[in-house]
């Protein structure tokens, strides 16, 4: 996007979140970023969204040319300039109280079992879920957000009204599996940690879908073995228990 503001073009920039995910759009006059759109979310918000769910993004496509009449509701109108306008935005994603349970490529279960396919779908069709979303009572447990509808659906989440499709292993249940190859050399410690950063679906995120903690688990395994035979059988049983308690979980939540 800065790059496209330097070069003062003129034209729209659509980023692709995948197969049968709508597209964002964001259009350029002359370097300037006029408007943005994504479905329900439109204007300053979908910056915040690109920012966010940066790790969903597949592609990005830009196409010059004039542009016709834009949307007056989706105006970019928070800062006069790009870099100022990604510096707000980026301040709000890093306080953002909602986010580390906002994982936009995944598929969504939503309310009265309606499915949905994935987070970002609902954000963009927000309208057809609006309804059912602000009826959920206000709780002491809820998040803030910059954007609304991430806050209520922190809140749909947090009381299983909308739950995610996948299972997800929260990373607070990987300390007891840890612990079993403690301690660890630097180069191990320093292997893990950035191969589970790179299994998040965001920098923030407290869980992971299931699919990826089968790959983390296979690097605890190994180390544990190396370790001795029983600490490697014990790390399979602990990683076995583990599976079998987030797809039970899972299951009754989805039920």
């Amino acid at each position: 996007m800065q790059f496209l503001s330097l070069e003062k073009v003129t034209g729209i920039l659509n980023i692709s979140f995948g197969l049968n995910i709508p597209k964002a759009i964001v259009y350029f006059v002359s370097g300037n970023v006029t408007t943005a759109e994504f479905g329900a979310v439109v204007g300053d918000p979908v910056l915040d969204v690109l920012l966010c769910q940066e790790y969903s993004i597949k592609e990005v496509d830009f196409a010059p040319g004039r542009i016709g009449q834009l949307n007056e509701q989706a105006l970019l109108i928070r800062s006069s300039s790009l870099s100022g306008s990604l510096l707000n935005v980026s301040k709000d994603v890093d306080q953002c109280e909602s986010r580390p349970l906002i994982y936009g490529g995944l598929p969504l279960v939503g309310p009265n079992q309606k499915k949905v396919g994935s987070l970002l779908d609902l954000l963009h069709d927000f309208g057809l879920w609006a309804d059912d979303l602000v009826k959920i009572p206000v709780s002491t447990n809820d998040k803030n957000a910059p954007l609304p509808q991430c806050m209520l659906i922190h809140r749909a989440l947090s009381k299983n009204v909308i739950s995610y499709s996948t299972p997800l292993v929260s990373l607070r249940s990987l300390r007891p599996l840890l612990e079993l190859i403690h301690p660890l050399s630097d180069k191990e410690s320093n292997n893990l940690r950035g191969y589970l950063r790179s299994l998040l679906p965001h920098t923030r995120a407290t869980h992971m879908p299931i699919e990826r903690f089968y790959a983390f688990a296979s690097a605890i395994e190994s180390i544990a073995q190396r370790r001795s035979q029983d600490v490697g059988d014990r790390a399979r049983r602990a990683i076995h228990q583990l599976i079998q308690n987030t797809t039970k979980s899972s299951e009754a939540v989805n039920a």
